[in-house]
């Protein structure tokens, strides 16, 4: 009986399930939007009840479009958000709405560790500097702010780690979402008693489940979670990944010159090293798990493709029911020359790099312009907003010899061609399907003894790219417009405050 694997995205925007076969092909996809609860501009919240019901909505459809019988699937994996808040109390109940990576409610509680030196304290432990979406800020938020909600805590999850809990009933820790946490020691792999008190979180520690690898078992589908999943009873789970690992491994990404930019919810950009990079410059050290002992360094903050649905909102309305609104973007951004005077567009919905508070808005605009405009300037808003975090990202290393991209701008050559224009490097265009729900599908084969080890099944189920190449006529262009943009955000640093 053919075996197939069934990988759950869930990103900032939507939750993807994907059925593959082990030479990795993608089957069947369905994925339902990722309803996000904003009370107020500096939250971001998901109700864990309705989480669990989507992601169960799109494994049972994609199951039964597919025609595939339950009992084919080998092994289904999870790949999701590493930071933010998920939790049960000791009754296996919601505590509260979970907090999402992208949740800015704990920005005082972060600048105030900055002010008194506690970043700095904690950096030789964490490899990072805490951020306002990381779990140690977010408890931190609660201890304060609700104290009834922060005393029932029993377990603490990642977002995917919390599905597995409804999937299997198992606790479950894995180390590459929770390396992000910033309770987790990734000198000795541990969650850390000094760690937690340091923080002000006495006991913390003790909250997690067992720490295990991407490529392990973790347990086995229940049958209530079956009925409602569409999956037989039994089914192998795996522990599976953030989704900024599942996207890599699926790329291939392995060194500084597999680098790698994702298009997505957040910008991010990235290379796999055998050792941190612990210059205080770097914002994100996080283990790889799909290789134990190697480290995915990543630049990334939540400015990149997904900022287009929101403009497609505010500049189309009631057309963006419209199924070829992408593809009518398209055509008017084509129209727009690189020569072109186009406004400059800051896709800052929730801040970025070094500035939490900074905002989106379009710079510049005149009598002139019109939507092509403005929505060139997006495409072109989003390509700078990676190119901040790629200078930092080889400030001191040598840059690649082309980049891999992957995400939701992929499905856009114009968009795609801009970036290489703009970057001014050949990129590798990885657009086969969901990246993050084939990497999780990588490491499932391994997981449920398909492939003996993850090399083997990343050269069984890898696709090429297909490569696009900066045109050098615009390179001069580009650069003056990259530099413009970059004047503006340092400008607007001095009215960008809390």
């Amino acid at each position: 009986m053919k075996k197939y694997l069934l990988s759950i995205d869930n990103g900032g925007t939507y939750i993807k399930a994907a059925l593959f076969d082990t030479k990795g092909n993608q089957l069947n996809l369905v994925k339902h939007s990722n309803d996000v609860i904003t009370l107020h501009e500096n939250y971001s919240e998901y109700n864990q009840d309705e989480l669990w019901e989507t992601n169960c909505y799109c494994m049972r459809e994609v199951i039964k479009e597919s025609g595939i019988k339950p009992e084919q699937i080998a092994c289904i994996g999870f790949c999701g958000q590493g930071s933010g808040f998920y939790a049960v109390d000791a009754q296996g109940r919601n505590i509260r709405n979970a907090i999402t990576s992208s949740d800015r409610r704990a920005q005082e509680q972060t600048d105030k560790w900055h002010h008194e030196g506690l970043s700095d304290q904690v950096y030789p432990y964490i490899f990072r500097y805490p951020l306002s979406g990381h779990m140690c800020a977010i408890l931190s938020w609660l201890k304060e702010n609700e104290v009834e909600n922060y005393q029932r805590i029993r377990w603490l999850f990642s977002m995917k780690d919390f599905l597995i809990y409804r999937l299997t009933g198992n606790i479950v820790a894995s180390y590459d979402c929770l390396s992000t946490c910033g309770i987790l020691n990734l000198k000795n792999l541990s969650f850390d008693k000094e760690l937690s008190d340091m923080f002000g979180l006495p006991g913390v520690e003790k909250k997690f489940g067992k720490l295990q690898w991407g490529s392990e078992l973790c347990g086995k589908v229940t049958e209530q979670a079956a009925n409602l999943c569409g999956c037989a009873p039994e089914t192998p789970v795996s522990v599976g990944l953030h989704d900024v690992n599942a996207a890599a491994l699926a790329m291939g990404a392995k060194d500084i010159e597999s680098s790698f930019i994702i298009t997505g919810t957040h910008a991010i950009n990235g290379y796999i090293s055998p050792t941190p990079v612990l210059n205080k410059t770097i914002k994100n050290n996080e283990l790889f798990a799909a290789y134990p002992g190697m480290f995915l360094i990543e630049e990334g903050y939540p400015a990149s493709a997904a900022t287009l649905e929101w403009v497609i909102d505010v500049l189309f309305g009631e057309e963006k029911k419209n199924s070829r609104i992408y593809k009518e973007i398209d055509n008017m951004v084509e129209k727009i020359s690189p020569t072109d005077q186009t406004p400059i567009f800051l896709p800052f919905l929730r801040g970025y790099r070094n500035n939490p508070y900074a905002r989106c808005s379009w710079v510049g605009l005149n009598s002139s312009h019109n939507k092509a405009h403005m929505l060139c300037a997006v495409y072109e808003g989003v390509a700078f907003s990676h190119m901040i975090q790629l200078e930092y990202l080889f400030q001191e290393c040598k840059r690649p010899s082309k980049i891999m991209i992957a995400g939701g701008a992929t499905n856009s050559k114009i968009w795609m061609q801009i970036f290489a224009d703009a970057i001014g490097l050949p990129l590798e265009i990885i657009s086969s399907g969901e990246v993050g729900a084939k990497g999780t599908a990588i490491l499932s084969t391994v997981a449920s003894g398909i492939y003996p080890d993850i090399q083997t099944a990343v050269d069984k189920m890898k696709e090429p790219g297909v490569l696009i190449y900066p045109r050098k006529k615009f390179a001069s262009i580009y650069k003056q417009k990259y530099e413009k943009f970059k004047l503006i955000v340092q400008n607007l640093d001095l009215i960008w405050t809390k």
